[in-house]
């Protein structure tokens, strides 16, 4: 038996830590003296100790540790990966996030603005299939989605007729949003199985390229730059934001366009 100062010793945790991890019950002494209250703990809980310690280095919260320490052998490692890719996407997340704060914290007035491409829409039939994605499985998710729409389209014998978009109903971000595909038909129909139907008025759209990207902050800045845009010359951006794709599997060229109206308040 080990005491807790000898065990805190041969673990490199300190004594408090030990006294938190046995209140979560991540790491109880094999013994508490009822006379003391002194904890001790055994030799062979010393590699529990251990891994405790190098998992808590990694970021995991307890939670995340308290659920990894009950498993063993193919079980444990498949979980820590799991953890180890969510962190690591998380950690791409926030230094684009880091890179967009300083991008911010530097503009000035009269700084280059990104270029706004106007264009008119006339009113477009179109069937929508409604599908969910984080933001961290956007572009996963639209492929998947639209390749079953596809699907429905040529069973009911339709043809798309325009460049598929991914209406952005929710934000992007950590949690799943609802989004839907929207593909343009050559008019009014009944929509296949699943999917729905409606016709886009005619209206005026502003869009914004993303050069080489699909990131869900790299899209959340064209829309911020899109409203911002809408906001200097009094129009109120209506219906949701679109997202589509150029051609060419090697690099994703996304375009965001969101239509408007004069603002009748002004």
């Amino acid at each position: 038996m080990l005491s807790i100062g000898e065990f805190a010793a041969a673990t490199q945790l300190s004594p408090k830590a030990l006294r938190l991890y046995d209140e979560q019950r991540l790491l109880p002494p094999a013994h508490i003296d009822a006379d003391n209250g002194y904890r001790y703990y055994r030799s062979d809980q010393v590699p529990k100790g251990r891994l405790i310690r190098t998992l808590r280095e990694t970021g995991l919260s307890l939670t995340d540790i308290g659920s990894l320490i009950v498993l063993e052998g193919a079980r444990a490692e498949a979980l820590l990966n799991r953890f180890s890719k969510e962190q690591s996407q998380r950690h791409a997340r926030e230094k684009r996030a880091w890179h967009s704060a300083f991008i911010m914290l530097r503009r000035r007035e009269g700084s280059s603005a990104p270029k706004i491409i106007e264009r008119s829409r006339t009113a477009t039939p179109v069937v929508a299939l409604a599908f969910t994605a984080c933001r961290a499985r956007f572009v996963e998710c639209f492929r998947a989605a639209l390749s079953d729409a596809e699907t429905r389209l040529a069973r009911s014998q339709l043809v798309a007729a325009g460049t598929p978009a991914c209406g952005l109903i929710d934000p992007l971000s950590d949690e799943d949003g609802r989004l839907e595909v929207v593909i343009p038909v050559a008019a009014s129909t009944q929509a296949p199985n699943g999917m729905s139907s409606r016709v886009l008025p005619a209206a005026d759209c502003a869009a914004i390229s993303v050069a080489d990207s699909a990131h869900a902050p790299d899209l959340t800045g064209a829309v911020d730059a899109l409203f911002d845009w809408f906001d200097r010359r009094a129009y109120r951006a209506i219906e949701t934001p679109f997202v589509s794709f150029g051609d060419g599997d090697d690099h994703l060229q996304p375009e965001v366009a969101w239509a408007y109206e004069q603002n009748r308040e002004e």
